[in-house]
């Protein structure tokens, strides 16, 4: 694992195992404070979904239309995952398609066998192609799906035409996972997607692309339940839902201030809506400017 140095010189490279650095320093997930903590450390299962090298059982439909690629070997992704995890590390996978997917799953099952430890909540990033098999799995060992869906938005017509529609169900299943009691948080993978929570909102509402082209609406969720992946759910997979995520005594006042109300506003007017504050711990940290128009 090579690593860079970045402010010292800008192409200059250490060759060093940067994992092994923090297990010899004894970082664990949760060192730091309220605003800046170590979560997990980040690995690379496969490739792109909107540039066909995620890792898939069947053909995609753009790159080389194939069955894409492992960054990491299994065997090395495996290594990485079991000394992480031994060291008290959690791990954030990036992961696409199911192949992909499962590769990662393999290495945390091995990671739980060979270290029982209950609640370790590893995820996976990402997390686009996750069919019923794959649902089960992150089930049954506490993994936590952290989807993009900003990818719905941003690069959702590239994975409407890479996947196929024999695939468009098992993106970002967040109907699946509420049924199934699989606790799921979302992100926006920016730049690589929107970073605007209203428009990753809409996407998991709508199941609509930026053109409306539709991802398979039997996946869709409703508003509240979109407000709790962002909220909630992405507290509980950083481990601190005892601290955010909800507005509740003895919490930190995170919060922001909405243009209207997202929850009786017509499904289409969300993506446009507008943060006018931000409250971290109590603070007004961001306040937008108001000149009388949206």
């Amino acid at each position: 694992m090579v690593g860079t140095l970045p402010g010292i010189l800008p192409s200059y490279e250490v060759d060093v195992d940067l994992l092994d650095l923090l297990v010899k320093l004894g970082l664990k997930s949760g060192f730091g404070g309220d605003k800046l903590k170590i979560i997990s450390v980040k690995l690379i299962a496969d490739g792109s979904g909107s540039g066909g090298s995620a890792a898939v059982y069947t053909p995609q439909h753009r790159g080389t239309k194939g069955l894409g690629i492992l960054v990491t070997s299994p065997e090395e992704l495996t290594r990485h995952v079991v000394k992480a995890h031994k060291a008290g590390l959690r791990v954030s996978i990036h992961a696409i398609g199911d192949r992909g997917i499962d590769v990662a799953l393999d290495s945390i099952e091995t990671a739980l066998r060979e270290h029982p430890v209950g609640d370790m909540r590893h995820r996976v990033e990402h997390c686009s192609v996750c069919t019923p098999k794959q649902q089960e799995r992150i089930k049954k060992l506490g993994v936590v799906p952290c989807s993009s869906i900003g990818y719905m938005w941003g690069v959702g017509d590239d994975y409407i035409e890479n996947f196929g529609p024999e695939r468009l169900r098992w993106l970002h299943p967040h109907r699946s996972y509420i049924n199934k009691r699989i606790i799921a948080s979302g992100n926006s993978d920016w730049p690589v997607s929107t970073a605007d929570p209203m428009k990753q909102i809409y996407s998991a509402v709508s199941r609509k692309t930026r053109t409306g082209q539709s991802f398979d609406e039997s996946e869709r969720i409703t508003v509240m339940e979109a407000i709790r992946i962002y909220t909630w759910n992405g507290a509980y997979a950083g481990y601190e839902e005892d601290v955010k995520g909800s507005i509740e005594p003895g919490k930190l006042a995170d919060m922001v201030v909405l243009s209207d109300d997202i929850l009786t506003v017509p499904e289409e007017k969300i993506k446009d809506m507008k943060i006018d504050m931000t409250i971290i711990d109590g603070e007004v940290v961001y306040q937008r400017s108001y000149s009388g128009k949206n």
